[in-house]
């Protein structure tokens, strides 16, 4: 308790002196600001973060934590507007050739960039060709082949018909930047972005904060809220108490549900919540070490309770979730024959692979209560069949360093979270063999099966044929225990209630734009 105590102290004592270092260069009767966040001319917004963000290249990462900052700094061809449609951005109009393979985008006449230069037809097709060279950006840029500027429009050609390729141009890795300033210098560009979104990358404090202002020549209007402070406060204790103390406006609420009743029953604040475009899962190392045999990763396969993990890590506030895909996908499949519960089978396959004691492996995860107490539990399962298993927190940067993209480690326990709501953004970026090897296959699995599966779904354009492909192509990762699916929860979102636009995304794409203060 101290511990949190003295965190919480720290993080308020630091909202303080950033709100009085702000009203340092101007006059006390227009900056004045008071311990609440509060000007005489408008009002600091303070939402959380959970770690700063490793770089500002919109290229170069999949976190969707990172995104999150990254959505506020750069404009995409497209937007998402609240309720889940996708509405032109840069991009003014659009249309689709008759085979559905070769998209045609109008630029939008005078969109800014924040260093004043205007918004081009090659500073887009630069941007969308970066994104798709990339090896951060495949989930949503596989489908892409190139982009080129045809007669002043961009032409954008998809390896096959794609109905998915709008959604996919929302994403903030399909970010436009300024070809020039990024040509010039791509290291100093993450560091010091240049985009064309509604607000500019203002002070960052490593480990306190990130401070966003409001671009004045936005294309839509400048925001409504002039100044956003990101708070970075990994403690979800500390992150409550700061917001119940009136030091933070709006946060994501803990993943692990354990503070919704007190916040639920706050009458100074109000709690969002939708079924999360994610689903979690543990997965295995199957390129490299004792994971590779298909009998042990079956056995824990069959040594895990699904419905116990729930009660014991998430408070009984997720659903079970047997196919590898997000349950709200239109083509999870209604009937799925889930791997069985069964600790006698999972004994005897562990007999089968030479080890009929058990052996030892380490679980490496995101130090986050939403995966280290489903660890945990896991953890004390796993006991059951004589699997000792360390469980090894990370810093969230380093996990995706040496585990996601790097594949050190044995055993893990992550979310497949999707940015379009098709099962292919659940499956094909973990799944496919192209993306092993330093991209988002972080199983390192390969299977020409598989591939042909998700090759074949992804490019039929009969919903019928990509259903029954799909459920093909879990089935295979339920046989194989490539990866196992355990539960879907819940998106939230927690706010004061003064605050206008709040909402919970299933997908965790988040506009500070849409936020305004009631009057």
């Amino acid at each position: 308790m101290k511990k949190r105590r003295t965190t919480l102290f720290l993080v308020l004592s630091f909202v303080l002196c950033l709100m009085l270092s702000a009203c340092g260069s101007a006059t006390s009767d227009t900056q004045a600001s008071d311990a609440q966040g509060k000007s005489l001319g408008d009002r600091v917004l303070r939402d959380r973060a959970l770690a700063d963000a490793p770089t500002y290249d919109p290229f170069k990462t999949n976190d969707v934590e990172t995104m999150l900052v990254h959505y506020q700094i750069f404009e995409s061809c497209f937007f998402e507007a609240q309720d889940g449609s996708y509405q032109p951005a840069i991009c003014e109009s659009y249309e689709f050739n008759e085979a559905g393979d070769v998209l045609t985008m109008k630029i939008r006449d005078g969109v800014k960039f924040h260093n004043g230069s205007v918004v081009t037809p090659e500073d887009v097709a630069f941007s969308l060709n970066t994104a798709i060279n990339s090896a951060y950006t495949a989930k949503v840029t596989s489908a892409m082949d190139y982009a080129e500027v045809v007669d002043g429009n961009v032409v954008l050609h998809l390896k096959f018909p794609y109905a998915s390729a709008i959604g996919c141009l929302v994403s903030s890795n399909c970010a436009i930047v300024p070809k020039d300033v990024y040509e010039a210098d791509p290291d100093a560009f993450a560091h010091n972005p240049v985009g064309a979104g509604a607000y500019t990358l203002g002070e960052i404090k490593a480990g306190e904060a990130i401070t966003l202002n409001a671009f004045p020549d936005y294309w839509r209007g400048e925001a409504p809220i002039k100044t956003v402070v990101k708070l970075i406060i990994p403690d979800n204790t500390s992150a409550r108490m700061a917001l119940e103390a009136g030091e933070l406006d709006i946060m994501e609420p803990a993943s692990d549900y354990t503070d919704y009743e007190q916040l639920n029953n706050n009458p100074n604040v109000t709690y969002y919540k939708k079924p999360a475009a994610v689903f979690y899962c543990i997965g295995f190392n199957c390129d490299n070490g004792i994971f590779t045999d298909q009998r042990i990763r079956m056995a824990i396969a069959h040594a895990i309770d699904k419905e116990d993990l729930i009660l014991g890590a998430l408070n009984g506030m997720a659903t079970p979730t047997d196919a590898a895909m997000v349950m709200m996908n239109p083509q999870y499949p209604e009937e799925f024959e889930a791997t069985t519960y069964d600790l006698d089978l999972a004994k005897q396959l562990l007999a089968e692979a030479g080890y009929p004691n058990g052996f030892s492996c380490t679980m490496r995860i995101i130090g986050a209560p939403n995966y280290t107490k489903p660890a945990e539990v896991i953890q004390n399962q796993l006991k059951k069949i004589g699997i000792e298993m360390k469980i090894e927190p990370m810093e969230r940067a380093s996990w995706f360093e040496q585990c996601y993209t790097g594949g050190n480690y044995e055993i893990t326990y992550y979310a497949h979270p999707i940015s379009v709501n098709d099962a292919d953004f659940a499956m094909y970026p973990y799944f496919h063999s192209s993306g092993a090897g330093g991209g988002t296959n972080f199983y390192q699995y390969k299977s020409a099966e598989l591939d042909a599966l998700l090759e074949a779904a992804r490019a039929s354009t009969n919903e019928n044929e990509r259903k029954d492909l799909y459920k093909k192509a879990a089935e295979h990762v339920r046989d194989e225990a490539v990866s196992i699916p355990t539960s879907t929860g819940w998106r939230c979102m927690v706010a004061v209630n003064e605050l206008n636009g709040v909402y919970a995304d299933p997908m965790i794409r988040y506009y500070l734009y849409n936020y305004s203060w009631k009057e």
